[in-house]
């Protein structure tokens, strides 16, 4: 417990500079310690909740609701505009279901996301959590529903603390089966955006850390108005393993983009975390 205890009050400051509000939650994967800060508030989720509703998607397929090698057809239904890229394409397009998951993990695709969320259905995706004992984890609306404006939090909430609990599930294959978990992380390690938890790592121009099967990094990130920030990560190296996720939300401090304040914040977190717990 000794290097959880320097690490909590090194992340301790490290958010507490955060101009808005930040909360963070980690736990050590090799001895089950637990650190935070403000792990149980309510907080936006922006794209972060596609974890849950990947996480939906491959427990229907598990009990046989679903198929990952269907078919599905992208449809104007399906449409939302900002991160992805099926928004710009030609309704009609086919891909596998598995596909559409990855678009919805990889590059954030909110079309895609539209597309497994009408195939698992949206309440489905909070009784799965509710299932795994995640009670404030919670998606209100499809993507690109106008009913929310422009309030995150009327989109889709959850807590650092339950959304690095999913993640611990993910990564001791108690979520889904153990083929269905390994394929959820296989999915989020191809990550191509590193703007959040992971930034400062080493990554190289292939988007990999050197000796890339032992030393990797599974994750999700997501950004919204009112600075809001979030992600959540599996961390694995040969040293250690542990998950983490972090919220900001309302920071005014300089930067836009993917040089925000939330974003470097969630940077400097996870570098810190890493390097006490993972680094070599």
């Amino acid at each position: 417990m000794a290097r959880l205890d320097a690490l909590e009050g090194q992340l301790l400051r490290i958010g507490s500079a955060y101009s808005g509000k930040c909360t963070y939650a980690l736990t050590d994967l090799s001895s089950g310690e637990r650190i935070g800060h403000r792990q149980d508030n309510v907080m936006p989720t922006a794209s972060l909740i596609k974890v849950p509703v990947l996480t939906a998607l491959y427990r229907a397929a598990h009990e046989g609701r679903v198929s990952l090698k269907d078919r599905i057809q992208y449809g104007d239904e399906h449409r939302c505009l900002g991160s992805g890229v099926l928004s710009r394409m030609t309704p009609g397009v086919e891909m596998l279901v598995r596909d559409a998951a990855v678009l919805m993990i990889i590059i954030s695709d909110n079309s895609a996301t539209n597309m497994v969320i009408d195939l698992v259905g949206l309440e489905q995706v909070n009784e799965t959590m509710r299932g795994f004992g995640l009670p404030q984890t919670t998606i209100l609306q499809r993507l690109g529903d106008t009913k929310a404006g422009l309030d995150a939090r009327k989109m889709s909430v959850s807590t650092a603390g339950e959304m690095t609990r999913l993640l611990e599930l993910i990564a001791r294959h108690q979520a889904v089966s153990s083929e269905a978990s390994e394929d959820m992380l296989r999915i989020m390690r191809r990550q191509d955006y590193r703007h959040e938890l992971s930034r400062l790592l080493p990554w190289n121009e292939m988007n990999l850390l050197e000796d890339h099967r032992q030393n990797w990094v599974a994750e999700k990130g997501g950004s919204f108005l009112n600075g809001i920030r979030t992600s959540a990560a599996i961390f694995h190296s040969p040293r250690g393993q542990f998950a983490m996720s972090v919220f900001c939300e309302g920071g005014t401090g300089p930067g836009t983009g993917r040089e925000s304040e939330g974003n470097r914040v969630n940077g400097e977190l996870g570098y810190a975390a890493w390097q006490a717990l993972a680094a070599g």
